[in-house]
């Protein structure tokens, strides 16, 4: 495929929405109201391991956690409870109440602000419980149901969670209303109370630092069923349509807000425009949004009950410094990840403070090779991929893949200083063992297959596949994948030359390669610019694997379906002058979330250390530090 250098083009699709999500589009939602039975069932079906009785909706013990939260949270402590996020954040400049017309600052909500006594289905309190002592032991803040298969998830801002998780219980009221109700209608609890279930809590690992990350305020929470054994979509009806929101669409018409403010805790509601903050955050002018209202959602095509969530209340400044203006964090794939792992019972991210150290950034400027592959039992059995580097002194060191995008302590493989010339690595089963084989390009042309590389064996089965030669010291870079070989193994070889000329080999094997096919034919003037090429999963959907290559301009792209269609189906993940042409290394594994392979670990300038997780062949997520600068 012939194309001017430094200027490949692909036709592109931006991704907005979550697969799980249904798209943000204007259209009827419907739900029961209190006391009455779901109309119709979700359209997800709830994923095994759930709890789920679908005869009865709950096992015995979680409707018992919910009758002691229910005895527990009475009407009373309700009303009692503060806000959660009381600080000089959110002031008022004026005592008047929502509603009235007047405004300490102009307004240019198109509804003005004003209380929902009834309530709002999908919307309530999120009830904090201290039990470590604390003055004000009964707290709260807002939060709003997510549409999701367990039919039992909650979003509201992270930082109302701050402190000591174990310290305190959860528990969220939707449709929660203060006062007395009218004859024949639910009480101020007309959906009930859900207690969050143990250690079902997603929050970023980046909020969670010394210094939280407000890109990231937002975190995910699954709630147990009600004391009448209802899980919270059944209950209320569909939750809200968790929805992304790119960065040139930060501006959005006739967004509604909602939030329970202290004090009364009636809700409020207020529709308006919003736009773009500081190129990251949303804002919004809604009148009377004080302390208590974060976390509140922030919905489009909202018809009273429910709508799409483009974002809650938290983000700039904990959601903002005054009660007349709101924020939300940008729901990009930040937020998506975050609800793949809770709808999914993935693992929460580790904090931060836990688990061993990469090391120092000094230490990652000697980083000349990185390759993943299945090295491990443990990861052979949990499908995730460990990391493995070669030094500039020469050892060569495997960081298992713990599953939930960090890395174990690493196991030196060998140090030898003729491990300086393994100029080129790849991971691959070319063997059909177990654990993943590796193939090393030596500076001479050597071919070597080290076999079913382990932390015990480590490289003590090895096969030379060619001796020194002048061809194979051309290779400048090889990934083995899954390109269309014939079989489910990774025994497929992409070679890139000096010369511009790439082919695939397919299944090679310990015999060595086979059945060479060329894809580009030199002398080509594009492929001498690749730097790294790895093999990914970015659209699983396609069967085989895509071939990833970060080019010398920045640019970064996913290859699909090389086998058949070379390298015409091409998916443009930056552009090119991406801060990606500072980049050093980039190498491609399955680290955490969904199944597949498709996060990237990349090596910077300085020694940075980076990881961009669950990469599509439509984005290329924020990354991730592993190791700082």
């Amino acid at each position: 495929m012939k194309r001017i250098p430094w200027m490949r083009t692909t036709t592109l699709a931006l991704c907005t929405t979550l697969a799980l999500a249904a798209p943000a589009v204007a259209r009827p939602h419907g739900g029961p109201g209190p006391g009455t039975e779901t109309a119709t069932a979700s359209t997800h079906p709830a994923p095994p391991g759930t709890g789920h009785d679908s005869a009865q909706g709950s096992t015995e013990e979680p409707v018992a956690k919910a009758r002691t939260a229910q005895q527990y949270w009475t009407p009373e402590r309700i009303r009692a409870a503060v806000p959660a996020d009381a600080s000089p954040s959110r002031t008022t400049g004026s005592q008047i109440p929502p509603g009235t017309g007047q405004r300490h600052k102009r307004s240019l909500a198109n509804e003005p602000t004003r209380q929902v006594p009834e309530g709002v289905a999908t919307v309530g309190v999120f009830l904090i419980r201290s039990t470590d002592g604390s003055p004000t032991p009964d707290q709260f803040c807002t939060a709003s149901a997510v549409a999701s298969p367990t039919k039992s998830l909650v979003i509201t801002a992270a930082h109302c969670l701050k402190g000591d998780h174990r310290q305190r219980d959860f528990a969220f009221v939707p449709g929660y209303r203060t006062g007395a109700s009218a004859k024949g209608q639910a009480g101020e609890t007309p959906y009930g109370i859900f207690p969050v279930q143990e250690g079902k809590i997603w929050i970023d690992a980046r909020y969670r630092a010394a210094t939280p990350d407000d890109d990231v305020d937002f975190a995910f929470l699954r709630v147990g069923p009600n004391a009448d054994g209802k899980l919270l979509e059944d209950a209320v009806g569909r939750g809200n349509e968790l929805t992304s929101v790119p960065t040139a669409r930060l501006a959005r018409k006739n967004v509604t807000l909602v939030g329970y403010p202290g004090g009364q805790k009636t809700p409020l509601q207020c529709t308006n425009d919003t736009t773009a903050f500081q190129g990251r955050f949303m804002e919004i002018a809604c009148d009377g949004f004080r302390s208590g209202v974060s976390g509140g959602p922030f919905l489009e095509n909202f018809d009273g009950r429910r709508g799409d969530l483009t974002g809650t209340i938290g983000g700039y400044k904990t959601g903002g410094p005054y009660d007349h203006t709101s924020y939300t964090s940008q729901f990009d794939e930040d937020v998506l990840r975050l609800y793949r792992q809770a709808a999914t019972g993935a693992p929460p991210d580790p904090e931060p403070s836990t688990g061993p150290s990469m090391g120092s950034a000094d230490t990652w400027t000697h980083a000349r090779v990185m390759t993943t592959g299945r090295f491990r039992p443990a990861s052979v059995r949990n499908d995730v991929s460990d990391l493995i580097v070669r030094w500039s002194d020469g050892e060569l060191s495997l960081y298992p893949g713990n599953g939930t995008y960090g890395f174990g302590k690493d196991v030196q493989l060998v140090k030898d200083k003729t491990w300086q010339q393994a100029a080129v690595m790849t991971a691959g089963d070319f063997t059909g063992g177990a654990n993943d084989d590796l193939l090393v390009r030596w500076a001479d042309g050597r071919l070597t297959l080290y076999k079913d590389v382990t932390e015990d064996t480590k490289l003590a089965d090895k096969v030379e596949l060619k001796g020194p030669n002048d061809t194979w010291a051309h290779a400048s870079a090889i990934a083995a994948g899954r390109f269309g070989g014939g079989n489910t193994r990774s025994d497929d070889l992409v070679v890139t030359w000096t010369d511009g000329e790439v082919t695939l080999y397919s299944n090679v094997d310990a015999n060595g390669l086979h059945a060479e096919k060329q894809l580009v034919k030199p002398p080509d003037t594009t492929w001498p610019h690749a730097r790294d090429i790895s093999v990914g999963d970015f659209r699983p959907d396609t069967g085989d694997q895509d071939l990833f290559v970060r080019w010398k301009d920045g640019e970064v792209t996913a290859y699909e379906n090389i086998a058949a269609a070379a390298f015409g189906r091409e998916h443009r993940l930056r552009p090119a002058k991406s801060p990606w042409r500072q980049a050093l290394l980039a190498t491609v594994g399955a680290f955490g979330g969904p199944p597949g392979q498709n996060d990237i670990v990349a090596l910077w300038p300085g020694g940075k250390l980076s990881l961009h997780p669950d990469a599509t062949s439509t984005s290329l997520p924020a990354e991730r530090v592993l190791v700082p600068q």
